[in-house]
């Protein structure tokens, strides 16, 4: 990699956890236009219309509404908003699909608040015949989101979750969730693993075709979230026939047309509202060229 992109990742990942520099660019225009080809509007109708489109174009749709750290209030309402985009989806004929973070409904607070909030979604959810997916987050938050994912499924609440293949427990993870029956979404990871990490870049491409290994032989339903040609290659056709690929909002859409092409299912996860800077960020440390598009929308070029 070059080394410019290397230094720009680890200076990337460590300012999407700069909350007040991220308040501050979320209010200016030029934050908006750098990053509105990740980002599917601000409210509930702008990714609704989104959705539509992607779905015209064949192509089956996650909504995820960008949201980072809160509790008290602020997750109440995330949690208020995801049971709503659930049930706009459903009035207008898409597949009722959300994503949601734990940290965005309170899991500071403890687990017990945010396994509540959490079902309350996942209640309605089941009621529109959708699903949430509990998406992964920084190492320390794992045991509690398995936890609280493991017992929402053995309660029999739509739900699925997130493994990271950048970290080394995801094996042990990957068992755990297979026992409980959770769907799973599997991903390099967006979030610094710490010292729970596999190493550089080609570390992480194995480890993420071990796990992928291991999630083909489980019977538990499967989603592969990367933009890699070179790992979707080798994914093969036990891959296709168990799972989808899930690839990003704005992110190759060219590989998302000729995946269509070839047979495969393909879900777009679509973030959408006000509070991009984090997942922004993300993006741009996962691929030079998103880093690449972002500078040339801010000087025009």
């Amino acid at each position: 990699m070059n080394p410019f992109f290397a230094l720009s990742r680890t200076v990337l990942l460590r300012m999407s956890r700069a909350d007040a520099l991220g308040r501050l660019v979320q209010r200016t225009a030029w934050g908006r236009r750098s990053v509105r080809r990740f980002v599917a509007g601000d409210t509930i109708p702008a990714a609704v219309e989104v959705a539509l489109d992607l779905k015209r174009r064949g192509f089956t749709v996650t909504l995820d509404r960008l949201g980072e750290a809160s509790s008290g209030a602020a997750a109440d309402a995330y949690a208020a908003d995801a049971s709503e985009l659930l049930i706009a989806q459903a009035a207008a004929g898409l597949e009722p699909n959300v994503s949601v973070k734990l940290t965005a409904i309170g899991l500071g607070e403890g687990s017990a608040a945010a396994a509540t909030r959490l079902d309350r979604i996942l209640a309605t959810a089941q009621s529109v015949n959708g699903f949430v997916r509990v998406d992964a987050e920084y190492p320390n938050s794992l045991d509690q989101l398995h936890d609280i994912v493991c017992a929402a499924r053995a309660a029999g609440r739509p739900v699925g979750t997130v493994v990271q293949a950048n970290m080394k427990r995801s094996s042990a993870d990957v068992e755990r969730l297979i026992v409980a029956g959770i769907p799973i979404r599997l991903v390099k990871g967006a979030y610094d693993p710490g010292a729970e990490g596999v190493g550089d870049f080609e570390a992480v491409n194995a480890s993420y075709l071990s796990l992928a290994d291991q999630l083909i032989a489980s019977p538990v339903p499967l989603a592969f979230g990367t933009h890699d040609d070179q790992i979707i290659s080798r994914l093969g056709e036990g891959a296709q026939a168990r799972g989808e690929i899930q690839l990003l909002y704005g992110v190759r859409s060219d590989l998302a047309e000729r995946l269509v092409a070839n047979g495969w299912r393909v879900r777009i996860y679509t973030p959408y509202g006000p509070d991009w800077w984090p997942y922004s960020l993300r993006r741009m440390a996962e691929r030079p060229a998103n880093l690449r598009f972002v500078l040339r929308s801010l000087f025009g070029r």
